[in-house]
């Protein structure tokens, strides 16, 4: 098995033009399981370790295995490798960068399904959901709506008690009743369509080890050597899974994450085996100077001494802004004066407002209260376009060569897809459509070089209908495909092409103008602002109010209850984003009374909207 020492470090420093101190060293050359705060340099970290890996791989039929909860998480990891030959290697087979659900999917239950005689085209919630719900009968949807059920959602087979049970909406148990019939039928076409739910292909993965033993035996045997990023965010289910399959002493596991930033465990049972496990810590942060790392080490729900070797500013602005319901709008407009003077003119971080609840609730407490304008549905990814000539549209506005591809390259696989093709592969293998496995595909067939002249084609900003079908028909080609609706000339503006970001809020301060971007708390977790402004927003209870006492440090005990406990680690996150300058706005009669009247408490200034 590979070792890791002092040497291989020192050559992926000056590989990745960086400095690591002896607690990262150590992270990187051990397997224990890692806390790393935020600002860590975490990506980095991991980075550097596959390049070390990578060089000395030399095995052709096993490989590293590196899984993710989230594509960004992946794509970062995958960048940073791509930007060496040797990290490319771990790109390709018979490595796997992807997400859990990805691997679950690709090397348990796709097996699974085809062993048992079903093809699988695609695994989406939402469109086994609407789907099913129009091959229902008509008796069928007013039964389900008289339950106020309009959705087939969670239509997925669930393992109990060692077997695969069918939940049935509408349904706590079988029924001879005709609609309950008429649901399970839909199920069956829905599944040979190849059509199914993300959920349930954790529970055919879990049945295959359960009906195959040695099938986990062959998964440690192929990936002796497992990274888990973004651990903290991992559900029971998931974790109980990967347990199962890595845990064993043939297997090199490291898992990294920060548990005081699981703030997406509420869509699910958080894991406990990494979340409340003792775990190394690499405490001290490259992102904010040492008076925000003070503050945000207050909101440390496993009490991390949180740090930094950034020196803090002869004068730190941070400020607690005391609202009530006629001041809120006014917090906005003072987080831009004081960033006019704390960030610098030159950053090239965003200025951002966050809170935790972004719909607009009446009788509650969420951003819209304090910016009225604010639409959680607007959003800078949201693009779903109708045609793949759309795409292309798009891609004409990127500055960057390789956003612009990658953007492509996702229609290109929606065409896959919404024409229900796999991929196969010289070897005999078949693949869904993905980004990776078109990559691996071209490379595989040796036609990326005849894509890359078809893609630059069609990026011409004169391509006409004649052009675009001749470069379209030679595409269809080389991936096989029927011809298609999807990839039809049209020469107008897609309706639904990404949106003008209406969620920023510009003010001119002294002539300069502050732009501010409103988001959620969970939107911008993984980001680094120049400033941020924190909302008190309420979900059953005020989330500041009911922290303000470890906002201020005059409580360092671990909280108890679940919604205290979530609300510090969604706290934490946004108290963690900002290089410069960190703020809070907190309802007046939340604040404690005997500190309302001070301009600075516990490294705070106090400023008070409501006497204005």
């Amino acid at each position: 098995m590979i070792e890791i020492n002092e040497d291989d470090i020192s050559q992926v420093e000056s590989l990745l033009d960086v400095k690591f101190d002896e607690t990262r060293r150590q992270t990187i050359i051990n397997f224990d399981d890692v806390q790393a705060c935020p600002g860590s340099g975490k990506t980095t970290m991991v980075a550097a370790k596959l390049l070390i890996i990578a060089k000395k791989w030399k095995h052709t039929h096993q490989g590293v295995c590196v899984l993710t909860h989230t594509n960004v998480a992946k794509n970062e990891i995958v960048e940073r490798l791509q930007k060496s030959p040797f990290g490319e290697r771990l790109l390709s087979y018979p490595h796997f960068i992807g997400t859990i659900q990805e691997f679950v999917n690709k090397y348990l239950a796709i097996p699974y399904l085809r062993s048992a005689g079903f093809k699988v085209s695609t695994i989406d919630d939402d469109v086994c959901s609407v789907r099913g719900w129009n091959l229902l009968s008509y008796r069928t949807k007013s039964y389900l709506e008289r339950k106020r059920i309009t959705s087939l959602y969670g239509m997925e087979y669930q393992l109990i008690d060692g077997e695969l049970i069918l939940a049935v909406p509408g349904f706590s148990g079988k029924s001879t009743s005709a609609s309950y019939q008429d649901i399970v039928s839909v199920k069956e076409k829905l599944m040979s369509a190849g059509l199914f739910y993300y959920g349930e292909m954790y529970s055919f993965a879990k049945h295959y080890l359960l009906c195959n033993p040695d099938i986990g035996n062959s998964v440690r045997s192929r990936f002796p050597i497992v990274l888990i990023d973004e651990m903290q965010d991992t559900q029971k289910f998931q974790d109980e899974l990967l347990n199962e399959l890595f845990l064993d002493d043939s297997v090199k596991l490291q898992r990294f994450g920060d548990p005081d930033q699981a703030i997406y465990s509420g869509v699910g049972e958080a894991n406990e085996t990494y979340n409340k496990a003792a775990l190394d810590q690499i405490e001290n942060s490259h992102r904010f100077d040492k008076s925000i790392a003070s503050l945000a080490r207050n909101l440390s729900f496993n009490r991390i001494n949180l740090r930094s070797d950034i020196t803090s500013p002869p004068q730190t602005l941070h400020t607690i802004f005391l609202v009530d319901e006629d001041s809120r709008v006014c917090a906005l407009d003072k987080f831009a004066e004081i960033c006019e003077i704390a960030v610098p003119p030159d950053s090239t971080n965003p200025i951002k407002t966050v809170g935790a609840v972004g719909l607009r609730k009446e009788d509650g407490l969420t951003i819209c209260h304090y910016v009225d304008s604010y639409n959680k549905n607007h959003s800078t990814t949201s693009f779903k376009p109708s045609k793949f000539i759309h795409y292309i549209h798009e891609s004409r506005k990127f500055s960057s060569l390789h956003e612009a591809y990658g953007l492509i390259l996702e229609g290109v696989v929606k065409f896959g897809q919404t024409a229900n093709s796999s991929l196969k592969f010289s070897d005999g293998s078949e693949e869904r459509y993905n980004s990776s496995n078109v990559r691996r595909y071209l490379k595989d067939s040796g036609k990326h070089v005849d894509f890359n002249i078809i893609i630059r084609n069609l990026m011409k900003t004169d391509i006409g209908q004649e052009h675009w079908k001749q470069n379209v028909d030679d595409l269809r080609t080389i991936l096989g495909l029927c011809d298609d609706d999807f990839m039809n000339y049209d020469n107008t503006s897609p309706t639904n092409e990404r949106p003008v970001i209406s969620n920023v809020i510009t003010t001119e301060v002294n002539g300069r103008l502050i732009k501010n971007e409103v988001a959620t708390i969970h939107s911008v977790k993984g980001e680094t602002h120049a400033a941020t402004l924190i909302l008190e927003t309420k979900n059953h209870q005020f989330d500041v109010g009911q922290i303000i006492e470890y906002i201020l440090g005059e409580n360092t005990t671990t909280p108890t209850g679940v919604r205290k406990s979530t609300f510090m680690k969604q706290l934490y996150v946004a108290f963690t984003r900002p290089k410069h300058l960190l703020c809070v706005a907190v309802d007046k009669s939340r604040f404690p009374v005997e500190h309302v009247r001070k301009e600075e408490c516990a490294g705070w200034k106090i400023e008070d909207l409501t006497s204005n």
